[in-house]
């Protein structure tokens, strides 16, 4: 692959996802024999963050290229193509799989997509340069990581608004949730012996 930027497993298939930026491609693998089963490129893309409907097994893709999402169903054998926000890079999905959030580099947004109807139905303001983006199926509130601000937006999806920012190291680069509690990993060698650091956000 060349120029591979994100990995998803979907454990309910035996399928690992990993996107290929350069190539514009989705390249799924059999997480059993290792083996490739499917690629599917998209000409002129840029898929960076990946999500994945593990019920569904359809995997989602930020295209930081074309300002879209791309959607991969299994069903499909043509990949749909969602708009998102300006310069998407990452994506992630509410609990019930029918809204996908994508955090908008370029726009310093968070898009608010609605995948049935396949529309942007709320673009909140978060901060600059967003690089990261997490849900907590819990709350139903969505974590973005603003890199260059170097916090975390703590969204409220159903309001359209940020409810909560909090501070972290500099340069955060990732997030995840995990029972309630976030994880942010800060990409910066900002800590006391000059290591990179990791915010926990309860």
């Amino acid at each position: 692959m060349e120029h591979g930027r994100d990995i998803v497993v979907d454990e309910r298939h035996d399928t690992v996802w990993a996107g290929s930026f350069t190539a514009g491609a989705l390249v799924a693998f059999d997480s059993r024999t290792f083996k490739e089963k499917r690629r599917v490129t998209v000409d002129g893309s840029g898929p960076a963050g990946l999500a994945v409907n593990e019920r569904t097994g359809t995997v989602y893709a930020a295209d930081l290229n074309d300002d879209e999402i791309i959607e991969v169903s299994p069903r499909s054998t043509t990949p749909r193509l969602i708009p998102a926000g300006d310069g998407p890079i990452d994506v992630a999905l509410s609990a019930d799989g029918r809204t996908a959030y994508a955090a908008d580099q370029s726009g310093g947004t968070l898009a608010v997509v609605d995948l049935r109807r396949g529309a942007v139905t709320r673009s909140v303001p978060t901060g600059a340069g967003p690089l990261s983006v997490a849900t907590d199926p819990r709350t139903g509130r969505v974590l973005v990581v603003n890199r260059t601000d170097a916090n975390v937006s703590i969204v409220d999806p159903r309001r359209g608004s940020v409810v909560e920012t909090v501070s972290t190291g500099a340069d955060p680069n990732h997030v995840e949730v995990a029972d309630g509690t976030a994880y942010v990993v800060d990409k910066s060698g900002s800590g006391p012996a000059g290591e990179d650091l990791l915010t926990r956000i309860g």
